[in-house]
């Protein structure tokens, strides 16, 4: 039958956030639909209709991406991407992912990101791994710091009116030094602050500490699971996220949790992979990484601007062959003028140094993944001697890119 992509009406939204959640196993229950049902705007929505059905679904969040050098740009975060059951494999992810594209260079986006449900899915439309998440636990007994490390700063436990209030700006102004952040709009923090029974797994509503140290700031949202062993305590306490402006602050909000009685272990769900903390502690083994993970997702929608968004770790000029099958207007061989004050990007005839698709443009855009790995692979090929030393170097980020948010 013939399908119609388009946006989504106020009117047909009810629809829509029933069936983007259908393919995640989720079937909405009457008071959750009652409050989704009111979210209309939040992100931008497309969906694909079957005889006025909704079958497949896309959006798009209005989001900033902090890149290398400390600056940001534009980048719609991709979200409630999902195919009924009974239409997968007709093409309709397909459509959908190219009519969003479309609308994206429409709008002049450069980049777009996006958290995959399944990693095997979004390179085939040129997003690239870009930054890992790492989650991992420690057991409170083994959380003592070193001896020379002494935290100190101003918390406040806030509640959920106080919280709305603060953590936005705190988070800002974290954002900001962090490449690889996404900003987070009001609909995101309305869902995230609203925290609904069905998201805790069985463990507390959050709580919600602000740390600061004069103009710097951050902020840990944790959860408790209680646990009596013969009547000893073993709660865990789940770490949902610490964000923190500066090394001081984020020491201080770990010791915080470290702190906090009758637990017995600290599960963190997201942590850096090159985290700091670690080595603060007396015995850095202790913190167990369980689980390494892509987490965002990058896609160049318009090569040169989005190169031309960051700053560069060396000065030097790159000519790259870039491939994109699924966004021809994207394939071409520029040459990369880059280095710490800025850079130019465009289109040229000269021989390429290196040879690779946009999606692993895509990967090594914030400066986490080296091209000499990406090469390794055989995903990227060097078609000048010292090209992937080069390009490590001038890619390469001073800050490794991480995001906390899941969108």
């Amino acid at each position: 039958m013939e399908v119609e992509i388009r946006e989504v009406t106020a009117e047909e939204w009810p629809e829509y956030v029933r069936a983007e959640h259908i393919p995640f196993g989720i079937q909405l229950g009457d008071a959750e639909m009652k409050y989704q049902s009111q979210r209309y705007g939040a992100w931008n929505a497309l969906a694909a209709f079957e005889e006025g059905r909704i079958v497949a679904t896309a959006g798009d969040w209005d989001m900033r991406l902090t890149v290398p050098g400390g600056s940001d740009v534009h980048a719609p975060g991709v979200t409630a991407v999902g195919v009924l059951p009974t239409h997968r494999r007709q093409g309709l992810l397909t459509a959908l992912m190219r009519r969003q594209l479309d609308d994206f260079r429409g709008r002049g986006e450069a980049v777009a990101t996006l958290l995959a449900a399944e990693s095997v899915i979004y390179g085939r439309f040129g997003y690239g791994w870009a930054t890992t998440s790492m989650a991992a636990e420690l057991d409170r007994v083994h959380g003592a710091f070193r001896d020379d490390v002494a935290p100190t700063g101003e918390l406040q436990l806030l509640d959920k009116t106080e919280a709305t209030k603060v953590l936005p700006d705190v988070f800002e102004q974290a954002r900001r030094r962090q490449p690889g952040e996404v900003s987070r709009p009001e609909g995101w923090w309305e869902q995230h602050l609203r925290d609904p029974e069905w998201a805790r797994d069985g463990a507390s509503e959050l709580f919600h500490v602000v740390c600061r140290m004069g103009d710097e700031a951050g902020f840990v949202d944790y959860r408790l699971k209680e646990n009596w062993d013969d009547n000893i305590p073993q709660y865990t306490l789940r770490v949902d996220q610490l964000i923190a402006s500066s090394a001081p602050v984020r020491a201080a909000l770990w010791q915080y949790c470290l702190d906090v009685d009758l637990v017995a272990h600290i599960r963190f769900e997201n942590l850096p992979v090159q985290e700091p903390m670690r080595w603060t502690l007396r015995d850095p083994r202790r913190l167990r990484a369980t689980t390494l993970a892509d987490w965002l997702w990058v896609r160049l929608v318009d090569v040169p601007r989005a190169l031309e968004a960051r700053r560069y770790r060396a000065a030097d000029r790159l000519v790259l062959d870039v491939v994109d099958a699924f966004l021809p207007e994207n394939e071409a061989c520029y040459e990369l003028d880059a280095g710490p004050d800025g850079a130019r990007c465009r289109k040229t005839n000269a021989a390429p140094d290196l040879r690779l698709s946009v999606a692993e443009l895509g990967s090594a855009y914030l400066g986490g993944v080296p091209m000499t790995s990406l090469a390794a692979a055989g995903r990227v090929e060097e078609l000048t001697a010292g090209a992937l030393a080069k390009a490590d170097l001038v890619f390469g980020a001073d800050v490794p890119p991480w995001c906390s948010t899941d969108f």
